[in-house]
């Protein structure tokens, strides 16, 4: 039918997994990135984020740093790197306590989002703008780029 060809689907809004162990802050910002536009799917746990992962196959991850151990978001960071399906996703780290655990976000941003292969920080609670125009950012830059490239520094 033409007027089935001439339809034009909205575009998908980009789904994100939130992680946070916290249930305030998961609920928080859960309530925010859906506010502007996002769709979301969160988990309470590394592993359960993992899970969450597998199932959902978001398009973007925003992580509490500080979870079930002292630095569970970096190393759920590290663990979805390795995965082929999630190496050039967007992860966004989220921390309320970074320079009383010694990451020195401040001084030297870049190597220790190198180190926990994330692409950016915010502290809690995330100014929501900020936070869902970084996470756009990062989606179109993603997007934009051919995947044998990586991004410049």
């Amino acid at each position: 039918m033409a007027g089935d060809n001439e339809r034009q689907t909205p575009p998908r809004a980009p789904k994100v997994l939130l992680a946070d162990d916290d249930p305030d802050f998961l609920e928080q910002h859960r309530l925010m990135l859906e506010g502007m536009g996002f769709v979301v799917v969160t988990a309470d746990s590394s592993e359960a984020a993992l899970a969450v992962a597998d199932r959902e196959n978001p398009q973007a991850f925003v992580l509490d740093l500080m979870m079930e151990r002292a630095d569970s978001g970096a190393r759920l960071s590290r663990t979805l790197r390795r995965d082929p399906r999630f190496q050039r996703v967007p992860i966004i780290l989220l921390t309320s306590v970074a320079e009383e655990m010694g990451f020195e976000f401040q001084r030297n941003p870049r190597e220790v989002l190198d180190w926990m292969k994330a692409d950016a920080w915010f502290d809690k609670p995330a100014p929501v703008s900020e936070l869902a125009a970084t996470l756009r950012r990062l989606l179109a830059e993603r997007t934009a780029q051919p995947s044998e490239e990586s991004p410049a520094r």
